[in-house]
């Protein structure tokens, strides 16, 4: 007998996490499908780093599943089949299924892939995160793409003398701090510009004299407050010959021969428009009720959820608050297939609720620093 599927869309930190929690609650009664667009597990946490340093790139991109070798898998405790629950009893190795495809529309009852397929579910959990605005953001990549993509932005450092980083958040500021402390870029000019009065400004404030501090001491020169004009197409991609000027908003300029974005992505959730327009807020952010389902004004899916950066959940955009949000929606997926086998009434089950946490991180400040 065929079993109904249980739908991830997003294969990155949270929706891995999600499948890990879910797989050994539901597997007898249902298939665990993962829809992610690109060939490998990205390990974001590396990328600044990649950017900077040379001889690893290739180690940032993880097989999603690599039976029968010693390879790392971003599936730890799920993929790998045969694998122990906590009970002692083994997962069947065709417990989840990977897809490697992007999801383009969502209806009542499936997912619409960019090949024209189409994959049925009983239950969806949407952990798309955030990625380049429009259609670009939801191109896969293989791992050869990826690392030649890594090792091009490492020649442009290399052969910069005076390098521009936009955006001090976590990204910009370690891949400033990775830049001073890394030859051959240790001895180049580093400028980091940042829009707001403080760095990493969605946390706490001493966090941003911590991150000040080092970039002072590295020799990077911090603009702060100040809004950067992006020309029409973008920033040369490569390292000019000749520094250029990079225009404020407001007025005034620095010079540099590399400007290296850092500021940010937008929320992947145009997907879920087909289904339910009204869950995704201006900012194109998913709308959730504490319960992790998504939000609509009128017709409501109780069988659908969303998690991670792409929900507003409340907490911070980061990997360590969506591990507890992928328990909570694994719990409430498995406390609805109870009641249906019981015969209660889902309108009345009583559901786990997520509560945000204070915001954290873990930041590296250079390769022999780093701060949580």
């Amino acid at each position: 007998m065929n079993k109904p599927n249980v739908v991830v869309i997003g294969g990155s930190y949270v929706g891995c996490k999600v499948v890990d929690e879910i797989t050994p609650r539901v597997y007898k009664t249902h298939n665990i499908v993962l829809i992610e667009k690109n060939s490998h597990f990205r390990h974001l946490f590396a990328f600044p780093r990649i950017h900077a340093v040379t001889g690893f790139e290739d180690k940032a991109f993880i097989p999603y599943n690599a039976p029968g070798s010693n390879n790392a898998s971003a599936f730890v405790a799920s993929v790998n089949a045969p694998i122990e629950e906590t009970n002692n009893t083994q997962l069947p190795s065709d417990s989840i299924q990977i897809i490697h495809e992007a999801a383009t529309s969502i209806l009542p009852d499936k997912v619409i892939l960019d090949a024209g397929t189409s994959i049925p579910y009983d239950f969806l959990v949407l952990a798309t995160g955030t990625g380049r605005p429009g259609p670009e953001g939801l191109v896969g990549q293989d791992k050869k793409t990826g690392v030649e993509i890594a090792r091009f932005h490492q020649e442009n450092v290399k052969k910069a003398r005076n390098i521009v980083i936009v955006g001090g958040g976590a990204y910009g500021v370690q891949l400033a701090t990775d830049l001073k402390t890394h030859e051959p870029t240790q001895s180049k000019k580093v400028t980091l510009i940042h829009s707001r009065p403080h760095l990493l400004n969605r946390f706490h404030e001493g966090l941003h004299e911590i991150a000040l501090n080092r970039c002072k001491e590295l020799g990077i020169d911090v603009v702060l407050d100040k809004r950067v004009v992006i020309p029409q197409g973008g920033f040369p991609l490569q390292t000019t010959d000749e520094d250029f000027d990079i225009a404020f908003v407001a007025g005034g300029s620095v010079r540099g021969d590399l400007v290296i974005l850092c500021t940010g992505s937008v929320p992947l959730s145009s997907p879920l428009l087909s289904l339910a327009p009204s869950a995704v807020d201006k900012h194109g952010f998913i709308r959730v009720k504490p319960t992790l389902q998504i939000d609509t004004d009128t017709l409501g899916f109780p069988n659908v959820f969303a998690l991670g950066d792409v929900a507003d959940t409340g907490a911070h955009k980061a990997a360590r608050p969506a591990v507890e949000q992928a328990a909570v929606v694994a719990r409430n997926i498995e406390k609805i297939l109870q009641a249906r086998m019981a015969g209660q009434p889902e309108p009345d089950l009583v559901l786990d609720e997520y509560k945000p946490d204070l915001a954290g991180i873990h930041l590296s400040l250079g390769l022999v620093r780093s701060f949580s």
